[in-house]
């Protein structure tokens, strides 16, 4: 059933239209699965996609068939990127960073490309005690509402186990 609609979709819409489809629930349900699913019927039905693995718990590339999964480097960590787009140190104490920095060229640039598919892994705060987060937080944020908001892409979210997320991303 999702094979047909996935191919009435590709079949009804123009090219540049696009989707996004967030796939949440309980942990252990199967969401990479799906969203790993979906992601590869897009992309051979010839729709450009961009698939994030929002888990903490990173297997999307995995699932997917990425050669060296592992080597991802999540978005999160690449600091020197975050600090160049909000003008704030990451780590440090200081309450001025840049809200709104400039991500549209991520997805070009940072994104890993593997059999039509644009994966990114964006990665998790790995233990206490490494500062303030908010101007990472305030990075992805802003990629996640440019890719929602302004491509025309399929976007897919494989999102971590739980309830949480859906109260705290408001694009």
């Amino acid at each position: 059933m999702i094979r047909f609609k996935i191919e009435r979709f590709c079949l009804d819409s123009p090219r540049e239209m696009g989707m996004k489809i967030a796939i949440t629930g309980k942990g252990g349900v199967g969401k990479t699965t799906l969203a790993a699913g979906l992601a590869s019927e897009f992309s051979r039905k010839g729709k450009k996609v961009f698939a994030i693995d929002a888990d903490p718990d990173a297997n999307l590339a995995l699932t997917l068939g990425f050669p060296n999964p592992s080597r991802i480097k999540p978005l999160i960590e690449l600091k020197k990127l975050i600090e160049e787009r909000t003008h704030a140190k990451v780590g440090s104490l200081n309450p001025y960073f840049k809200l709104n920095p400039r991500v549209d060229d991520i997805p070009e640039k940072y994104f890993v490309h593997h059999q039509g598919i644009n994966l990114m892994v964006m990665g998790t705060v790995r233990g206490g005690g490494l500062g303030c987060t908010c101007p990472e937080n305030a990075f992805l944020k802003a990629l996640l509402s440019h890719l929602i908001l302004e491509r025309k892409e399929v976007v897919i979210m494989d999102m971590e186990a739980g309830i949480e997320h859906k109260g705290e991303f408001r694009p």
